[in-house]
């Protein structure tokens, strides 16, 4: 009986972390875009934030924001990824307008 309570137990507490997960808000903006890092409604500090290139990889500051800028002044679509120290990852593409465009 024991064992089954832990392991229900276990399962609920993934279940839940699971359920929350790492969210990702990008809003363009001239020269490149503000991303902002969440879990659960809460911004996440300290989250890597990078584009595909990777050339520009920041940290959130305490309001879970950070400012990613383009490597290329044309416009296009943009992947952004930001994972945690804890291994949480989340990714979402962009159109960000470039100068040539």
């Amino acid at each position: 009986m024991k064992k089954l309570a832990a392991i229900f137990a276990l399962a609920f507490a993934s279940t839940s972390v699971m359920a929350g997960g790492l969210n990702l808000n990008v809003d363009p903006a001239e020269g490149g875009a503000w991303v902002t890092v969440t879990e659960q409604g809460q911004a996440v500090k300290g989250a890597k934030v990078a584009s595909e290139s990777g050339l520009d990889a920041k940290v959130t500051d305490e309001s879970g924001r950070v400012f990613i800028h383009a490597q290329n002044q044309n416009s296009r679509s943009i992947n952004f990824v930001a994972s945690t120290d804890q291994g949480e990852r989340a990714e979402q593409a962009a159109f960000i307008k470039g100068d040539h465009s």
